[in-house]
């Protein structure tokens, strides 16, 4: 096989495009919005997780490609599998993890549930945020829970309290935070993750409980930085993610998911200003895709996970595809596949 290190950036982009057209219908790459320029240049569809899983799902390619973080590649494979036996789910680097999903250990998850049963027996429904581990997903299905995404948190949120049921979120503290104050539940929630036991007095009185963990990159903007832009220009609208700490939230004029700060941005009238709170490789694409526009980060922070999706790791990804190597393709459990889609499809189902 060629040895990828050898060749110039611009040989590898030229070898990536012709197995891209060798391999025609064949191949499928879905391209995160975090991803580097010289990874989007490839995309055959950009979008969140959620969306390109559920594109990667409908798509007749054998050969999905997807470049992401682990968890997503992970939520492709579930529903890819539910699609057709005959789909390949690779990532470029396996290495691109999330710290975010990592915050919540599936046995840790499970001796937090094991508490709330001994507090009422199935008076939870547990509820994982599409940033976690498919372990964790699979969980949530077997125990009558469901996926959600930052654009349809309160609305899951609301078809568990409505059935007079509780809500265990797992693993964005932010965003769990986040939703319950626009929903109005800023004294009914618990943030619990360790130690469940000495929380039980917390837990009991509370209709939300709250996994403790965070998103490093959206960790990054603060309180202090939206008054600095505030006080540069009082005409920016400053816009940021729900994985953002609550006071960032609170203090921006909006917050959403990439998809919603995307579309806002892109509807928006010429000369309009914003700010984004979000990943900083999105914030600049968005930038020279709208030139005639104020756009700026928050501050930088980016990925460094999604950033670790380099041009030759794609590029031995490919080749080894074409050489009919799918020994790095993404495998699951069959039991954990089940699971975990009878949770993202329970969300489908609801959202």
């Amino acid at each position: 096989m060629i040895d990828v290190q050898d060749l110039t950036d611009l040989e590898v982009d030229e070898r990536i495009r012709n197995l891209k057209a060798i391999m025609g219908d064949e191949l499928f790459m879905p391209v995160h919005h975090y991803q580097r320029d010289e990874i989007v240049q490839f995309a055959d569809y950009t979008g969140d997780s959620l969306e390109l899983s559920r594109v990667s799902a409908k798509t007749q390619a054998r050969f999905i490609v997807f470049c992401g973080v682990y968890f997503m590649a992970e939520i492709a494979r579930v529903l890819a599998s539910r699609a057709s036996s005959e789909k390949y789910v690779f990532i470029p680097n396996r290495d691109a993890g999330c710290p975010l999903a990592d915050f919540a250990p599936l046995d840790d998850v499970e001796a937090v549930w094991g508490v709330l049963q001994d507090i009422e027996q199935g008076g939870y429904i547990p509820v994982t945020y599409a940033n976690s581990n498919a372990d964790v997903k699979a969980f949530c299905g077997r125990e009558g829970g469901l996926v959600c995404t930052s654009s349809n948190v309160e609305k899951i949120f609301r078809w568990i309290l409505e059935q007079g049921k509780r809500v265990f979120f797992m693993p964005d503290r932010n965003l769990g935070i986040n939703t319950a104050a626009s929903m109005g539940m800023v004294d009914d929630y618990c943030v619990v993750r360790d130690e469940p036991d000495k929380r039980r007095g917390d837990i009991s009185g509370k209709r939300l409980v709250i996994w403790d963990g965070f998103c490093i990159v959206h960790k990054r903007f603060t309180l202090q930085q939206v008054e600095q832009w505030r006080k540069r220009d009082p005409e920016i609208r400053i816009i940021v993610h729900p994985e953002s700490d609550p006071e960032v939230v609170s203090a921006s004029d909006d917050a959403g998911s990439t998809s919603k700060i995307k579309r806002l941005v892109e509807e928006s009238p010429p000369g309009s200003k914003w700010v984004i709170g979000t990943e900083y490789n999105m914030v600049q694409r968005l930038k020279g895709e709208q030139p005639d526009k104020f756009i700026e980060p928050l501050v930088e922070s980016v990925c460094r996970n999604m950033s670790s999706i380099r041009r030759r790791h794609l590029l031995k990804t490919l080749l080894a595809i074409e050489a009919g190597d799918y020994s790095d393709q993404v495998v699951l459990p069959e039991d954990q596949i089940r699971d975990a889609a009878r949770a993202i499809e329970k969300m489908l189902e609801i959202s």
